[in-house]
């Protein structure tokens, strides 16, 4: 019994490894997971009832937001999620095609030619708003006529 020999295995060596990295994949894992709690956070907020949607909109909307002393840079900020909406709408291209963004980039054009070529025209605004909303729509759902490639 004294001859024997004591070999230690290379899988306590794996485990004491396993146990220095486990700090980054546990701190991984959690920044993982913030996206989703700051969601969830962001879903309280909102209003559930349909009547509460609509005290939020009345309060945010078209009459009350032209009339607020930030109106200078509100139209850039509006710019640029309209731009956002179009570089997303872009992104899904390859996969619905690029009418929804055609129609969107024409509807965006016709928004900003609207208002700055002809400010006491109506329905070039609106019009350009229902060009974007059925362009987001179209993209929305997986409708593929008129497929342009």
């Amino acid at each position: 019994m004294e001859h024997l020999e004591v070999k230690t295995c290379q899988c306590h060596k794996d485990a004491v490894q396993a146990e220095v990295k486990r700090p980054e994949a546990a701190v991984k894992k959690t920044a993982r997971s913030v996206p989703s709690m700051l969601l969830s956070l962001l879903v309280a907020f909102f209003p559930k009832c349909p009547i509460c949607w609509a005290a939020y909109m009345s309060m945010f909307g078209s009459f009350g937001l032209a009339n607020t002393p930030y109106m200078g840079w509100l139209f850039p900020v509006l710019l640029g999620f309209l731009g956002l909406h179009l570089l997303l709408v872009l992104k899904k291209a390859p996969q619905k095609g690029y009418g929804p963004f055609l129609i969107s980039l024409a509807g965006a054009l016709f928004i900003v030619c609207g208002r700055s070529l002809f400010p006491s025209e109506q329905w070039v605004l609106i019009s350009g708003m229902l060009m974007i909303l059925s362009g987001s729509l179209w993209n929305s759902f997986s409708v593929n006529i008129f497929r342009f490639q």
